[in-house]
This record gives C-alpha cells, structure tokens and sequence, in this order.
C-alpha cells in the first residue's frame, strides 16, 4: 500500500479537525445542558423537597432566638425594678436581629424563586426535548464564539437568545432562530480553501488542546456541588433522612420559643400584679 498523496494528507487532516470541532461543540452543548437545564432542575427539586424545611428552619431559629433574647430582655429590666417597655424592647430586638432577619428574607426568595421555576415550566415531549438539543448544537456551532472564533457582536447577542431559550426549554424560539441563522454557517468552516499541511497540522494541535481544555471543564462542571446534590436528591432514603433531620431541629426550636414565650407571659403577669 502506498503512502498518501499530499491531497490525501490535506483531507485527511481537515477530516480530523472537523471531527475534533465536532466533539467540542458536543462537549459546549453538554456543557450548557448541564448549565442551563439540569442545575437549575436540580435546585427546583431541591427547593421543593428540602429547601421549604431548610426555610422553616431559618424562621424557627430566628423566631425562638428572638423570644429567648426578649425574655432576657424583659427580665434585665424586671430586675432593676423597671417596667419593661416592649416597643423598645421590640426596636433592641429588630436591631440584634439583623442580620438573622436579613438571612431568613434571603433563603425565603430563594425558595420562591425556585418553587416558581417549577411551577412555569412546561412538560416537554421526548420529541420536543430532542428537537430542542439538535436546534440548540445546530446553533452552538453556528454561533458560539469558542467554537466559531469570531469577535461579530450581532452573533455573540444571537447565542445570548439561543442560551435563553434553550434553558426556557422553548423549541419554537430556538426553531426560529435556527431559520434566521443559517446564512451564518458558511463562516463556520475554514478548511476548505486550505492547503498548507503544515498549517492544518498546526490547527488540529490547536482544536486537539481545545477539546483537552473542554473536556477538562466538563469534568468538573459533572463533579460539582449541585450535580452530586442531584445523585443525592435521587436517593428517596436521603431525602427522607434529611426532611427528617431538618423537621426535628425545626421542632425544637419551635418549642424553645413557646417555653420562652411561656416564661414570658407568667413573668409579665407577675410584674403586673406588683
């Protein structure tokens, strides 16, 4: 068998860096998909199942801090033979508790937000979710500065839309721009006018390390925090281990506070009646 003709050489390295291009728009979109669909699904889920715990946990803490920081109050104030005045007692409270108040709004729009999530989105079909994945990797080629190397700003805004719509999970959206894009795919493709081996050599050593460095960021983006939280969340005896947990802790707060409030009640009844 005979070496290679210079023409077979050429198409073969183009070949390679298509097929090294490909793999990499392969790894953006699984990328994205992780990004833009499966971690916030995940955050959802964990909203709904562990997250409201979570919150009510939050408010209890803050709750029975406040009544066992107001009877403290009340009773410094007893013992030196004042009559507690709960408006300023109340105002001290507001003001110690800050920061604690401040934390519980937070996780409370945290988790309304995630709840809200759920409830707006709309049940793909098995065809719709494949047609939205095969648009979107259409799109990802097309239009992706890191796959398409281009610096055109009307472009970088086209995907800013393909992404927002991708994580909408909205197919007519991504249809449309898909229609509206293809003008640009001619762009995409530098090979075939080329003809310098070493140049090519020299671009699929360049594609090879690109696809090493996605690769690598993929890697960590399938071992981050929320990814492993969705394995977890997969786990019905974790979930139940940990609402039962959070559920516990949520209790004993809430009977800190009633005892608080309790002693309370019978300490201002007894200053009363002096």
């Amino acid at each position: 068998m005979g070496m290679p003709t210079a023409q077979q050489r050429l198409d073969s390295l183009k070949e390679e860096i298509r097929a090294v291009r490909d793999r990499v728009v392969g790894i953006v979109v699984r990328m994205d998909d992780i990004r833009l669909q499966q971690i916030p699904q995940i955050r959802a889920d964990y909203a709904l199942k562990i997250g409201c715990w979570e919150q009510a946990l939050l408010e209890a803490e803050l709750s029975a801090r406040r009544a066992r920081r107001r009877l403290a109050l009340v009773q410094a104030r007893v013992n030196r033979g004042e009559q507690p005045q709960m408006e300023e007692v109340e105002q001290t409270l507001d003001d110690e508790l800050a920061t604690w108040m401040v934390k519980a709004e937070e996780a409370r729009i945290a988790y309304e937000r995630a709840l809200s999530y759920i409830t707006g989105m709309r049940v793909m079909t098995r065809a719709e979710s494949g047609e939205l994945k095969r648009l979107y990797h259409r799109l990802v080629k097309r239009l992706h500065p890191d796959v398409c190397h281009s610096t055109e700003d009307h472009r970088a805004g086209l995907f800013q839309i393909a992404q927002a719509a991708y994580a909408n999970g909205d197919v007519q959206a991504l249809r449309s721009l898909e229609v509206a894009t293809r003008h640009l795919d001619p762009a995409c493709d530098d090979l075939s006018d080329a003809h310098d081996l070493e140049t090519l050599e020299q671009e699929l050593e360049l594609a090879r390390i690109e696809e090493g460095v996605m690769a690598e960021r993929l890697q960590q983006l399938e071992e981050c925090e929320e990814m492993r939280l969705g394995t977890l969340l997969a786990d019905p005896e974790w979930v139940t281990k940990r609402t039962t947990e959070l559920r516990r802790a949520v209790e004993a707060w809430e009977r800190l506070r009633d005892e608080c409030d309790e002693r309370l009640r019978e300490l201002r009844e007894d200053t009363d009646e002096h």
